[in-house]
């Protein structure tokens, strides 16, 4: 029986980044129809994350158990039946002032898009066909360039029509939407609130055991009230319930002044609320170097499913072994948490290494070791990628590779523990506890994924698609000292930014008065005291 979890998407950018994590769903449920990867697929459950029906011809259809939230007209050419409708603000009879009118046509659907919906009407016996399909697919996928124009452009899962909801009265791209609290005194904004946590609530009650709730926020980019307003009320109804937290935040390398401020004041006050009801709160941003013309949203999904694989794994016994670490969303929480110190850091090293064998010195004997082929990207702000300061650890590897074959669980657990031994050079007062989860299922990548990876020829091939690439990934979720100083850094700008004419307005306007932001930083200052030597584990 699946332990579910219901994820939750609010904003524009996280749901460009739970779009691709749907994708990778999607490409990972087709791979187990394929008969050559029906045994590392049948290590992974898809129950957890998806709601599956049987039709009356006995087919099984599936639903990503997810709440979208953002703002109107973000659909692009992709229509919601049951979307309600925006409110019309010529309707009030009470208004005496300016009225302002934007009439938007509906986008049209892009080519990839038309790809993905012509697939239904297709033979997949008919060879011939499915060629040119696969074709006209690819071609489509690489017209994609850069950040598509809508989410919606490369959705490839069905979202439940019902929990798709868009903020009425609020259009993409029509004034201003950002920092932290351009919602807050939008009755609207309440109303969609409250729509979400009904939803979240309407999938609880399909499920036999939540095991937790995942969400993907960006909350520094004009969500962070509405944000704070959902997960407190979900923390209200759900109080034993895991909450994982991924704060998302957009690279704005050509950001304004005025922009810069209002982010720079968001990011603490997102740490200093939401820090406070969430279980796990871990802030993510691809670093400027490692987006390769992509938007490094695709980047963050990856990562995001790489280091949740180890709460999807199943008991299934393969040649290659079973999954080896499986956990649930409460003991990762427990692992990752001390007292009260519940940030975490994520990295991704995509592909993953290769083992190798290497003679042990003195005899004919071998060991098996792995070894880098890239470097391992660090996607939260301000934290390195040194294991030294490390506190607690989850680290995820999957899919890794014995010259042209994947390895062995038994192989891959054997060399990921001289790997760690080999990166490690820590003193006794502060050990790291570590868990693994090592799979032998590889990252399924769908058509479109513009993570700016190179391919690999030595990559096995997996999917719908002979010819593509199923890359190993390892992540590390850590608690680290360094959030001591990452901390210590945002409540210094904090104060910096009171005291500056824009900053004082801005939390004015986001309803935070003088004490108010006093508060924030003891907030703020409290949690960095978490992270000091010695103290997390009192």
């Amino acid at each position: 029986m699946s332990q579910e979890i219901i994820t939750l998407q609010i904003g524009d950018h996280a749901n460009y980044v739970g779009t691709h994590f749907w994708n990778l769903q999607d490409e990972a449920i087709a791979c187990s129809e394929q008969q050559n990867w029906k045994e590392p697929c049948s290590t992974v459950d898809h129950g957890v994350l998806c709601s599956w029906s049987e039709d009356r011809r006995g087919n099984y259809t599936y639903c990503p158990r997810a709440v979208v939230v953002d703002l109107s007209g973000s659909l692009g050419g992709l229509s919601f039946s049951d979307l309600p409708a925006a409110t019309d603000g010529l309707s009030t009879p009470s208004w005496e002032g300016h009225v302002e009118v934007h009439n938007i046509s509906r986008a049209a659907k892009n080519q990839y898009r038309k790809q993905l919906e012509a697939a239904s009407q297709l033979d997949p016996d008919d060879e011939e066909a499915m060629a040119v399909y696969q074709q006209a697919l690819e071609a489509a996928a690489n017209a994609l360039q850069g950040r598509p124009a809508y989410w919606t452009d490369y959705l490839q899962v069905d979202l439940h029509p019902s929990c798709v909801l868009t903020l009425s009265g609020v259009w993409r791209g029509i004034g201003e939407w950002d920092g932290w609290g351009p919602a807050v005194d939008s009755s609207n904004a309440r109303e969609t609130a409250e729509a979400a946590v009904d939803k979240i609530r309407w999938w609880a009650e399909q499920c036999d055991h939540v095991q937790g709730i995942q969400v993907l926020a960006e909350d520094v980019g004009g969500w962070g009230s509405m944000a704070l307003n959902i997960v407190t009320e979900l923390r209200e109804q759900y109080p034993g319930v895991p909450m994982l937290y991924y704060s998302l935040q957009r690279q704005q390398t050509d950001a304004g002044q005025a922009s810069s401020i209002r982010r720079d004041l968001s990011r603490p006050i997102s740490i200093a609320e939401i820090a406070q009801v969430a279980s796990l709160y871990v802030p993510l941003s691809v670093p400027v170097e490692q987006l390769k013309g992509s938007d490094g949203t695709a980047l963050l999904a990856a990562a995001i499913d790489t280091a949740t694989l180890c709460l999807r794994c199943t008991g299934a016994s393969t040649a290659l072994g079973s999954a080896l670490g499986s956990t649930d969303m409460h003991s990762l929480v427990q692992l990752l948490t001390g007292q009260g110190a519940n940030l975490a850091s994520l990295s991704l090293q995509m592909p993953a290494g290769q083992l190798h064998r290497m003679p042990n010195a003195g005899d004919t004997s071998s060991s098996l070791v792995l070894q880098a082929d890239v470097p391992t990207c660090m996607l939260t702000p301000g934290i390195s990628t040194d294991p030294s300061l490390s506190i607690a650890e989850s680290v995820v590897l999957r899919g890794a590779r014995l010259g042209s074959e994947l390895a062995t669980t038994s192989q891959c657990k054997s060399a990921l523990q001289q790997y760690r031994v080999q990166r490690q050079s820590r003193d006794s007062l502060q050990p790291c506890l570590t868990r693994a989860c090592i799979s032998p299922m590889p990252v399924a990548l769908p058509v479109y994924f513009p993570a700016g990876l190179q391919e690999d020829h030595h990559q096995p091939r997996i999917g719908r698609r002979e010819q593509w690439p199923a890359p190993a990934a390892m992540t590390g979720l850590a608690a680290t000292a360094e959030f001591q100083g990452v901390l210590q850094g945002s409540r210094l700008r904090l104060q910096s930014l009171m005291q500056a004419p824009l900053g004082v307005s801005c939390l004015d306007q986001w309803g935070y008065s003088a004490s108010d932001a006093s508060e924030l930083q003891e907030s703020i200052q409290h949690l960095s005291d978490r992270y000091s030597r010695g103290h997390y584990n009192d």
